[in-house]
């Protein structure tokens, strides 16, 4: 039977969006290698397994947001306040034992608040971490006024070194893999964002579901700050500005779809990397950094039109 021609367009979209991430890949291998003397080197890989790792964790929470038809701007803002409030708490003199447990409750509390909105007051995900992002930054910095806690003691900094923060995000995009893909949880998650009135009516607990994204994805987000602290030796209640961006950069670049309701954390794995590599040798290359924020923001344009394009082709019917 002969294809349309907007089936065969359409087709084609799906093709290319799926693919998108690798083509970048290959591409950006490409230029850096000709560009960056030694950017294939050892230690240039080393440093880019341990500076995906904040992203990494970060995305992993926005991917299953983004899923499930939400997104989360606040994880940034999670990040800084959770260890802020930790650097507080080191600065008079407490454990790690204390500390730690300080950190990922503050986070989880964070989470607590943009899950009851968005689950409960049925608030849109967008303004209310919109909102959380610039309440919780607010605080970071008034606790503070604005300065660095530092220096941090040597058993803080423990995680930050050699593999362990790979090691870290290797474990956890496992666990969220194996989630998504065989357990019930993941299941429901893409019957959420596919729709929701449907998915209510099917049975599943929309409301419970929805509020433990965004504590999962707040956990994530304390997480990525304990390794951040761990791998620069300070911490700052600015941190994390634009690390939302970031996040949302590699879960559409890697394919999952901003109308929700379909991609994977496997495909985020790949986004992540390459957003790693693309920050990592814009770095190497001198570039403005004001540009590398316009080039994330290329990027995600780049994702989300070919997303919409093939979403409103497949729910219109209408020919491209």
């Amino acid at each position: 039977m002969l294809k349309t021609k907007s089936e065969i367009s359409e087709k084609f979209l799906n093709l290319f969006r799926n693919n998108l991430v690798f083509l970048l890949l290959i591409l950006i291998f490409i230029i850096f290698s000709l560009k960056i003397p030694g950017f294939f080197a050892k230690q240039n890989f080393d440093n880019i397994s341990r500076q995906m790792t904040t992203l990494g964790l970060l995305s992993t929470g926005m991917t299953l947001a983004i899923i499930a038809g939400g997104i989360d701007l606040s994880v940034g803002a999670i990040l800084a306040l959770s260890i802020t409030i930790g650097g507080l708490a080191i600065k008079n003199g407490y454990s790690l034992e204390i500390v730690y447990p300080l950190v990922i409750i503050s986070s989880l509390f964070m989470g607590f608040i943009n899950g009851f909105f968005i689950s409960k007051l049925k608030a849109p995900p967008i303004i209310v971490t919109l909102g959380t992002m610039n309440v919780f930054r607010g605080i970071a910095m008034v606790i503070t006024n604005g300065k660095w806690v530092s220096p941090i003691p040597p058993e803080f900094l423990i995680v930050g070194k050699s593999y362990i923060p790979f090691l870290t995000l290797a474990v956890v995009f496992i666990i969220f893999i194996i989630i998504n893909t065989f357990w019930k949880f993941g299941r429901n998650l893409y019957a959420i964002g596919g729709n929701e009135i449907a998915a209510s009516f099917s049975g599943v607990p929309v409301v419970k579901y929805k509020f433990f994204i965004y504590l999962i994805s707040a956990f994530l987000s304390a997480i990525a700050g304990i390794i951040f602290v761990g791998r620069s030796g300070f911490i700052q209640p600015q941190v994390g500005i634009g690390y939302e961006m970031d996040a949302i950069a590699a879960v559409v670049v890697g394919g999952t779809s901003i109308w929700g309701g379909s991609g994977s954390i496997a495909r985020t794995v790949l986004g992540t990397f390459f957003i790693s590599i693309i920050l990592n040798g814009l770095t190497m290359l001198g570039v403005n950094p004001y540009w590398k924020d316009a080039f994330i923001g290329g990027l995600i344009l780049l994702a989300i039109s070919i997303d919409s394009i093939r979403f409103l082709s497949e729910k219109s019917n209408i020919r491209i």
